[in-house]
């Protein structure tokens, strides 16, 4: 994979990002979150909550890299 992702979506808390080799496309999904100390974290740890905005960002990169190809 790259050093950087070609793309991201963000929804909420939730982000896709699109990865390109000289192959294939990847995508990536984390959760944002604060720790007890105010840090920004990030987990591949999905809620409830977290789902559809999980889906609708999946949805985009699958867009995206249709259009790649």
């Amino acid at each position: 994979m790259a050093n950087a992702p070609v793309i991201k979506f963000r929804l909420g808390s939730v982000t896709a990002s699109v990865w390109h080799n000289d192959k294939h496309y990847n995508v990536t999904l984390v959760k944002s979150y604060k720790d007890d100390a105010g840090e920004w974290k990030e987990t591949d740890s999905l809620g409830a909550g977290d789902l559809m905005n999980a889906v609708r960002v999946l949805q985009r990169s699958e867009n995206f890299i249709a259009d790649q190809v």
